[in-house]
């Protein structure tokens, strides 16, 4: 049974729990019937994990799934594992960012909002590595520090692939003025901000100081679209202990205030010309 939640799998969760509440049977009924294990059904439900086909046949067949819905549950298992081995460093990564890594490479939109760092999907390499050096206690594996820079490498070849994804970010102005990793790193992470900004596929706009407060001032949060249309939105909010997924109503909530953020936001011409304004006050 392959264990770690997938966009896959929590569709395929999504599949099976109409047909088990019209099929009246409790899970622990289902166990007995089927004589699957509890904690194999109650993971496969809520998308933590993915049973062998003959496993899920037979849970199947004991909640009276029809022909049709048993077709389609093959279909969505079939595709429901992602494999880690296409993240780089996949296994020095904390398992709730590993997962947002995973939604993160089938999504065809993103919007972010940054109030501290650089988004990481903008982030040069030697910021990557400043950034990796101050939450060395949050990551798993030695030395992360010095591969950093090449899983923020790996994870922006999102923004130049065959397809790719289309990125909304929101930055607040104090991430442009924190100076991290120094004077040297910051001059080359504003240069490339404005160079990344000219992807078509890329909206950079900046919430300056004057907008005072607004919904979202704690943190970093990720909001993913994805192209199939019953698909729902994932949405993923970044804590002191790692990255959080938020589910649901939740999720929409989150969208919503980003949209706020977003009417307060200077344009995209106003926030190169701030981003600009600040790399000069660096120097040469």
């Amino acid at each position: 049974m392959a264990i770690g939640s997938t966009r896959g799998k929590r569709r395929l969760g999504r599949h099976i729990r109409p047909i088990l509440d019209r099929s009246g049977l409790k899970v622990d009924e289902v166990v007995k019937r089927s004589r699957v294990s509890r904690p194999t059904i109650t993971r496969m439900l809520s998308g933590e994990a993915l049973a062998r086909w003959p496993a899920l046949s037979m849970v199947l067949d004991v909640i009276g799934a029809t022909p049709e819905e048993k077709t389609r549950a093959l279909q969505l298992w079939e595709v429901a594992d992602v494999d880690p081995s296409a993240i780089e460093h996949a296994r020095d990564l904390p398992a709730g960012y590993k997962r947002f890594r995973m939604d993160e490479l089938e999504a065809v939109r993103e919007r972010t909002l940054d109030s501290a760092l650089v988004p990481g999907l903008l982030q040069t390499a030697g910021y990557a590595e400043a950034v990796a050096r101050s939450t060395h206690r949050q990551i798993v594996g030695e030395s992360w520090d010095s591969r950093a820079a090449a899983e923020r490498h790996d994870r922006q070849a999102a923004l130049t692939k065959e397809n790719p994804v289309e990125y909304h970010a929101l930055i607040d102005e104090a991430a442009l003025r924190r100076l991290v990793g120094g004077p040297e790193v910051m001059r080359g992470q504003l240069d490339h901000l404005v160079a990344a900004g000219g992807r078509p596929n890329v909206t950079i706009r900046v919430l300056p100081y004057s907008v005072g407060a607004y919904g979202a001032q704690v943190g970093a949060m990720f909001l993913l679209d994805f192209d199939q249309s019953d698909e729902p939105r994932a949405a993923y909010v970044e804590a002191l202990t790692g990255m959080v997924p938020v589910e649901d109503e939740e999720a929409e909530v989150l969208s919503a205030v980003w949209e706020d953020a977003a009417r307060l936001a200077l344009t995209v011409q106003d926030s190169v010309s701030l981003i600009r304004a600040v790399r000069d006050a660096l120097g040469d």
